[in-house]
């Protein structure tokens, strides 16, 4: 099971867990890859915020203990953790970028108003994992 980590934090040497694509689709580094400092480059110049790496020993604390994942408020927004919230600029940002890509659907209507809303979820926990840098994949 793998563990996602922002790309800032990637090291040398880590294994990735699952495949990362662009937004085409296309495979950009598969799973099972052991990072080198050019995969590292190619996932920042694609734009890629966060990935997931595969844990070892070195990735837990000293007690073994996995570090808690960040705690998610009911009454947050989108399901962002409580100490990073998207700003109202960040949402309209989201919202535009999602405008130009269900142009022709009718999201207002199944099965389009879940995709949706799970679209603009996932953009607006990206946007917020990026420090507010549009994210490119």
């Amino acid at each position: 099971m793998g563990r996602r980590i922002s790309t800032a934090s990637i090291r040398s040497g880590q294994t990735l867990a699952e495949a990362v694509h662009d937004r085409s689709g296309r495979l950009l580094i598969p799973a099972g890859m052991v990072l080198q400092d050019k995969q590292i480059r190619v996932l920042r110049s694609w734009g890629i915020c966060t990935v997931d790496v595969v844990e070892d020993a070195q990735d837990t604390d000293t007690t073994g203990a996995d570090t808690p994942p960040p705690r998610v408020s009911r009454n947050a927004p989108n399901n962002v953790s409580d100490t990073e919230q998207p700003t109202s600029v960040m949402e309209e940002q989201v919202d535009r970028a999602l405008a130009d890509r269900f142009r022709h659907c009718d999201v207002t209507h199944y099965p389009m108003d879940g995709i949706y809303r799970l679209a603009r979820q996932r953009l607006l926990e990206e946007l917020v994992q990026c420090g507010g840098r549009a994210p490119n994949a």
